[in-house]
């Protein structure tokens, strides 16, 4: 019998392994975070009233056994006139919500039509906003802000909270949760992409009460604004201060060196650094009694990194079902 996989995190990061896994198992559900406010997704959401549609169109697109063409065609994105910078997978979202008077629905709908392998799920249907405490005692609304103050500021998030506080989960997230044989957590932005899933209602304790083997995939490199400088250990911690329960029983991380080249340009780019479990972070999860899982989990292409679903998906899959 088939596995059954969920997949919490925001679409950027996710949709990479999303990717892989449809390889594995046919029955997977891409939980996404539903806080974007940015880009296009912010202009939606601003003037239609609905749900960011950017993260799911993005799982849409990794799980989508379409023809490349109209793959290409979700992605597209206008270069001029009053839809600049708009995409038109967000906008055929946006239409078929106001069809079909749901955003759910709509994802339903697009499924089907670009014969999507799985679930794309929000992970609440409440409109919601990040909020961000610094160490330094400021705060700022709205994820896009988030890394832009925080880099500003120079300083580091010390606390994620929610507009409206814990809004409620959505049932088919939870069921997915509870349902699953293995959860997938990110990999993606730690506070802007992971952590949100753990600030809504019902998500945390969904993770403590399901039967599922929970990994965590971690991210290869630090990103600007949100995590620089965070060791391995740094990234877990975070994950637990904003979770009531420590739930997670696997960590993959990367550990294949790119070149100097590679790394040289995101430091001067992005001022990112890679990501590599040290010994006193194998020590770390070792008293945690957590599996850490080391390979080479990144692929790089044309000087960018990005990990590779289908390396990730083999690891999972041969250990676990062999």
């Amino acid at each position: 019998m088939e596995k059954k996989i969920a997949v919490l995190g925001g679409g950027t990061g996710i949709s990479t392994i999303l990717r892989g896994l449809k390889f594995y198992s046919k029955n997977i559900s891409a939980v996404v975070s539903m806080s974007d406010d940015g880009g296009g997704s912010g202009i939606l959401r601003e003037e239609l009233n609905i749900l960011p549609p950017g993260d799911v169109r993005r799982c849409l697109i990794a799980l989508s056994n379409a023809d490349e063409t109209l793959k290409e065609l979700l992605n597209y994105r206008f270069k001029s006139g009053t839809l600049k910078n708009q995409n038109v997978g967000n906008i055929l979202i946006a239409a078929l919500a106001d069809i079909f008077g749901s955003f759910d629905r709509a994802l339903i709908e697009m499924s089907s039509v670009f014969n999507v392998t799985g679930k794309i799920i929000p992970v609440t249907l409440d409109e919601t906003h990040l909020v961000a405490e610094f160490l330094s005692k400021d705060k700022v609304v709205g994820e896009s802000y988030i890394p832009k103050m925080c880099y500003r500021l120079n300083t580091r998030i010390e606390k994620m909270s929610m507009i409206p506080h814990y809004p409620r989960a959505n049932d088919d997230a939870l069921r997915a949760i509870l349902d699953a044989d293995i959860v997938i957590i990110g990999p993606g932005s730690l506070y802007t992409s992971i952590i949100p899933n753990f600030l809504v209602a019902g998500i945390n304790e969904a993770l403590r009460d399901t039967k599922a083997h929970i990994i965590y995939i971690a991210n290869a490199m630090t990103q600007r604004g949100e995590t620089k400088n965070y060791s391995l250990r740094d990234h877990f911690e975070a994950i637990l201060k904003h979770s009531s329960y420590e739930f997670i029983d696997e960590v993959i991380a990367n550990n294949y060196r790119a070149t100097e080249d590679v790394y040289n340009y995101y430091y001067k780019k992005e001022e990112s650094m890679p990501i590599f479990a040290s010994d006193d972070d194998r020590k770390y999860f070792e008293e945690k009694n957590v599996l850490l899982t080391e390979g080479k989990f990144i692929d790089v292409k044309d000087g960018f990194i990005r990990h590779d679903g289908k390396k990730i998906g083999s690891c999972i899959f041969e250990r676990t079902f062999l």
